[in-house]
């Protein structure tokens, strides 16, 4: 009986090749679908973190509640004993970076010496300059300068491209940066232009420029001090796990505030935020989500009917071999049993199919990505113009279920007919096909 039902899948197509086929293409396509919408979501916060706010972000709250004004004296002293507890007191998997912003007036001087060209900077201090630092890779700097070189030594900067643009700087010529020193002095020091960097996002590229963090600690007074701590998780970690890591991070913060290091002052307040506190991150996030499950959820929808539909016109397309097979002397219930294990062998099939399909090209568009840069250029989001999908479990879990459940259910919907019909009238079909 096996081999007969073997036999009968392989030779006749609309048993197994056209279920194999949807169920094969809609495993797939829901596959890269959920892939490429989590990639987007998850693209869109790794930018965000990596350039302005990390994953989690601790930071003074005098601070931050007047962020806007780079008030420098406001931030963290002590770095390198909170740097320590950061590691000694946080996840092990968090890598904790520090980081000054900072605001000044760009000063261009012509070949006389006197100012050509000037204009309000945001910038971001961080270590360039040591062996092997992770900023580089995390900015990924190398791959997003559009000419020179990155900083090798101290006192060089790299700035946005288009600010390069609008200044009309030139490649090894120093410029002025006028800021506000830690203690409400004046800082004034000057720097060599050695690269222009495309950052990907407009008003960075207009307005951004990066030193290393040891120069901006003695350019604008601030010894051992830092005005931003940012963690950074790896990959695998979900952006709906931040929300636990910071309140996790928040309660071992308390302890530290009752016993501060020396260089903080006595009213500093450290907060914790994730990435979802900043930026308007969360609202877009859960708006994301919804538009993502209704997208996702009208496809599922569409591909389980298809498979439904195909698993009824199956059963009835085979009522004369019910007949037939009654008529021998097979019961309705192991009838319906056969019938059944037929289009989960199919379902299996075509979604272990779907799941290679699908996964690879995912994971194609994970490492190589999807171009839009022109589709971004004037977003002013903080979107890489390269978008990658991201392979996850959560796709494979959505195309999977109801590859293997819809045309079994079409199938069983279908067969159970069979309890309300004769042998008599379900053979005279056989007759008649």
């Amino acid at each position: 009986m096996i081999r007969w039902l073997v036999r009968g899948m392989l030779r006749d197509r609309t048993r197994s090749l056209f279920p194999f086929t949807v169920v094969t293409v809609g495993v797939a396509l829901v596959i890269v679908l959920v892939g490429f919408m989590d990639g987007v979501l998850m693209g869109m916060m790794d930018m965000t973190a990596y350039l302005d706010t990390g994953h989690l972000r601790v930071v003074n709250k005098p601070f931050y509640d007047e962020e806007h004004l780079n008030p420098l004296d406001r931030a963290l002293g002590s770095q390198k004993e909170t740097g320590r507890w950061l590691k000694d007191n946080s996840d092990p998997q968090i890598e904790w970076t520090p980081r000054i912003r900072w605001g000044a007036i760009m000063d261009v001087p012509d070949e006389h010496g006197e100012t050509q060209s000037q204009t309000p900077v945001v910038g971001m201090a961080l270590d360039l300059l040591s062996p092997g630092s992770p900023e580089l890779e995390r900015l990924n700097l190398a791959e997003s300068l559009t000419h020179g070189r990155l900083p090798n030594r101290r006192g060089e900067i790299i700035v946005g491209y288009q600010l390069a643009q609008s200044l009309k700087l030139e490649l090894g010529k120093p410029v002025t940066l006028i800021g506000r020193t830690f203690d409400g002095g004046l800082a004034t020091d000057n720097y060599v232009v050695v690269g222009f960097v495309r950052f990907g996002v407009f008003a960075m590229d207009k307005k951004m420029a990066l030193i290393d963090l040891a120069d901006a600690q003695e350019t604008f007074y601030m010894p051992d001090m830092v005005t931003d701590w940012l963690g950074y998780f790896p990959t695998h970690v979900s952006f709906l796990d931040y929300d636990e890591y910071r309140s996790k991070l928040e309660l071992r913060l308390k302890g530290l505030v009752e016993h501060s290091p020396p260089g903080w002052a006595h009213d500093d307040i450290p907060l914790a935020l994730s990435i979802l506190d900043q930026r308007n991150i969360r609202p877009i996030t859960d708006k994301f989500l919804i538009i993502r499950k209704f997208i996702i959820g009208i496809f599922l929808f569409l591909m389980a009917m298809v498979l439904w539909n195909a698993g009824i016109l199956n059963g009835i397309h085979r009522y004369g071999e019910m007949g037939l097979r009654l008529a021998m002397g097979e019961t309705h219930s192991r009838l319906i049993l056969t019938l059944v294990a037929e289009s989960l062998a199919v379902g299996v099939v075509g979604s272990v199919a779907g799941c290679a399909v699908g996964g690879a090209c995912t994971y194609f568009l994970q490492e190589v990505g999807l171009n839009m840069g022109d589709a971004f250029a004037q977003s002013g989001l903080m979107l890489n113009d390269v978008v990658r999908a991201r392979l996850s479990t959560d796709g494979f879990i959505r195309g999977v279920i109801p590859g293997l459940t819809a045309s079994v259910l079409g199938t069983l919907v279908a067969g159970m007919t069979i309890f309300k019909r004769s042998e008599a009238n379900l053979f005279r079909e056989l007759e008649a096909g």
